[in-house]
């Protein structure tokens, strides 16, 4: 796995990075940048960067806005925040920026090293002490395509595209080269990021995001 860590303190990264290869259980490639300016640079650079960990109040540019920045530049980046702030109107801007995970900075290492294999697992992942509750998406009265695309990677988007068309998991899995689990993993995490109970509910919301 190779990760870009991003923090304006060293010390916190070189912390962060020695929990992280002691968690790991892999081979982990850590990738370190100090401002927003190293963060894009990094990511326009390598293109095999899984897992990005981010801290919002960092050098050379507005943290949310930064988040939009990234996810242009590697789309196919997952991102994970790092950030001191507990807000759970911080946290839900973040993800509504694009963010694939929000981590306090209070949060244990365990704790951080289980949201990076969520978001890589697809799951858009929130951590004590901030529940996902705290920052549940919008009603569908309040109905957003662009939030709702940004709450879902590039990959769940095909999947959920197909989820329109009607296709069963089976179909997904041999369309996109997936293996079935993988489908139902993306399936378990899209209705879960866009709020929906079943299916059918977010076939019809795919059709609303125009998918």
């Amino acid at each position: 796995m190779k990760l870009l860590l991003a923090d304006d303190h060293s010390l916190f990264r070189e912390g962060i990075r020695m929990v992280l290869e002691s968690l790991a259980g892999e081979p982990l490639t850590v990738v370190e940048a100090s401002d927003f300016p190293q963060v894009l640079a990094r990511v326009r650079a390598s293109n095999d960067i899984d897992v990005a960990l981010v801290d919002l109040a960092m050098p050379g540019m507005d943290g949310l806005s930064a988040i939009g920045a990234i996810r242009r530049a590697a789309p196919d980046l997952y991102l994970v925040v790092v950030s001191a702030s507990e807000d759970p109107q911080v946290v839900r801007r973040a993800l509504d920026a694009g963010a694939h995970g929000y981590i306090s900075k209070s949060a244990g290492s365990a704790e951080m090293m289980k949201g990076i294999r969520s978001v890589l697992d697809g799951d858009i992942f929130v951590a004590p002490p901030v529940s996902a509750a705290d920052v549940a998406p919008a009603k569908p009265g309040d109905f957003d395509a662009e939030r709702l695309r940004s709450l879902l990677t590039p990959r769940q988007r095909d999947v959920l595209a197909m989820l329109r068309q009607g296709k069963s998991n089976k179909e997904v899995a041999r369309d996109l080269n997936l293996a079935e689990i993988t489908v139902k993993l993306h399936v378990t995490a899209i209705l879960r990021s866009l709020g929906c109970e079943n299916r059918t509910q977010a076939a019809i919301l795919a059709a609303k995001m125009g998918l």
